[in-house]
């Protein structure tokens, strides 16, 4: 069985100076996870990744939550 994914990848801009506490932000505070992009590599540093592999209400709830 073949496993597949749906990912967004995106810039952070300049003015967040730390993803991870942007994330742990996200994380805690609004119970979103979002995986930093650094961790696929370097190229993926300034980056972050959000899944769509998500039911539709799923992805619209944590959208209101942002």
């Amino acid at each position: 069985k073949k496993a597949v994914g749906l990912f967004v990848w995106a810039k952070l801009s300049d003015n967040i100076k730390n993803s991870d506490i942007l994330l742990d932000e996200l994380l805690y505070k609004k119970n979103i996870f979002i995986t930093p992009g650094r961790i696929f590599g370097s190229q993926g540093d300034r980056y972050i990744r959000i899944s769509l592999c998500l039911e539709k209400l799923k992805l619209k709830e944590a959208l209101s939550r942002l």
